[in-house]
């Protein structure tokens, strides 16, 4: 017989069993949900915030300093074209001078002799010329005597064929006596013709004898004018080689010192060496400031006269010209100065913050962020402007990029962007001066 106790005991236990299950469920939820939030808390703790700036895009105006040196406007050794001694000198070194003025003088007794000879050929040429000029007027004058003869013995000739026609009023032997006349008058005048071209032959050939004569002359009296030395501009003696009594001697085979040297100094050529990065932009009348040595504390201004237009093979660099003008003197030939160069590009170009830019083993490269995501760039570095450094890469104006690059982040990293203020930036940079990634 079964009693009650016995009845509700397999129905208690069955309860039992179904609690123990319901309770291991919950409690198996419980931990998954546990460890879901505790992965998703490790993941957020994960993710990296980095401070980022936009990619700017301006143009390159960048300043700084370039060594340039002073060289004289005109610069002109002056040398004798004559041999002979210095008779007289009234320059010296440091001699201010004006156009024209007298410096030296030179004397050649041989040059003078040569002068004065040339002169008498000269004479004696035109005086032949004159000769032949007047035998050559003789000779058409005889011309025009023979041919005025022959015309009239001509009309002669005509009316005594003309009365010959009448029988018994002229004697045949009167014509032809008049009719060898005018044969004989023909014949001198053609004689006199021949004689008249010869006499002009003679005149043409005294001529170019007078007209060489004169030339040699005219290059004695030029080789004369070396004799006497003049400033062909203004300017100042800057060197002094012969004296009264020096020997001067034209030696082609032989480059000999300058009788004196004069430079021109009112107005200067400063001469700059621009590097190959930075002659883009150079304009004929930019104007630059510069500083000397000598002269602490005070400013000169240069204007861009003459780029050369090329560089030199051998410092890669590119001579540009200043005009300088020094009215005042202040300057000299052979200063050195230092130019406050600026270097403005003609078009616009991307900028990042200098320790936004790294290079490693891999090559030069910044971080760029987009959708959370970080990208390595590759990039190609120009030249700094302030903390700003010019890029050029697969990036554009408004890009966030980190403010400091470095190979610690991976393409794919996830990434949370922050701008960077002033203090991030300056952060960077003295990090990245100091050795940091």
């Amino acid at each position: 017989m079964i009693t009650y106790r016995q009845k509700i005991t397999p129905i208690t236990s069955r309860f039992t069993c179904l609690t123990a299950v319901i309770a291991l469920a919950l409690s198996s939820c419980s931990q998954h949900e546990k460890e879901s939030e505790s992965h998703a808390q490790a993941s957020a703790d994960s993710t990296q915030t980095v401070s980022v700036v936009k990619v700017l895009k301006t143009r390159l105006n960048r300043e700084w300093n370039l060594p340039g040196q002073f060289l004289a406007y005109q610069d002109v050794p002056i040398h004798a074209k004559v041999e002979g001694f210095i008779s007289s000198i009234i320059v010296d070194r440091g001699s201010i001078v004006k156009k024209g003025q007298k410096m030296i003088s030179i004397f050649c007794p041989e040059l003078i002799e040569k002068e004065k000879e040339g002169a008498a050929k000269v004479a004696a040429a035109e005086s032949s010329f004159r000769r032949a000029q007047a035998n050559e007027d003789s000779e058409k004058s005889k011309l025009v005597e023979a041919q005025a003869r022959l015309d009239a013995d001509s009309l002669t000739f005509q009316r005594l064929q003309q009365a010959a026609k009448t029988p018994g009023a002229v004697a045949q032997n009167e014509v032809d006596l008049q009719q060898k006349a005018v044969e004989s008058d023909k014949a001198r005048v053609q004689s006199i013709v021949q004689e008249v071209e010869a006499a002009h032959n003679i005149v043409i050939a005294e001529k170019h004898n007078l007209s060489a004569a004169k030339d040699v002359l005219k290059a004695l009296n030029a080789m004369t004018d070396y004799l006497e030395i003049t400033a062909p501009f203004d300017g100042v003696i800057t060197e002094r080689n012969v004296h009264v009594g020096s020997i001067v001697a034209v030696d082609a085979q032989r480059e000999a010192l300058p009788l004196v040297r004069i430079q021109e100094r009112d107005i200067l050529r400063l001469v700059v060496a621009v590097p190959e990065d930075s002659v883009s932009g150079i304009k004929i009348g930019d104007r630059f400031d510069f500083t000397v040595p000598a002269y602490l504390g005070r400013t000169y201004t240069g204007t861009v006269a003459r780029p050369a237009y090329a560089l030199d093979n051998a410092t890669r660099t590119m001579p540009v010209e200043l005009n300088v003008i020094n009215t005042d003197r202040t300057l000299e030939p052979g200063m050195f100065a230092n130019v406050h160069w600026v270097i403005c590009r003609p078009y616009d170009t991307l900028f990042v913050p200098s320790p936004a830019v790294n290079t490693d083993l891999v090559g030069t490269f910044a971080i760029k962020v987009d959708n959370g995501k970080a990208e390595r760039v590759t990039v190609q570095r120009g030249l700094p402007m302030g903390n700003l450094i010019e890029v050029s890469g697969p990036l554009k104006e408004g890009d966030l990029v980190a403010v400091k690059a470095t190979d610690e982040i991976k393409s794919g990293d996830p990434l949370i962007a922050k701008l960077a203020d002033e203090s991030d930036i300056a952060k960077a940079s003295k990090s990245t001066s100091a050795g940091g990634d």
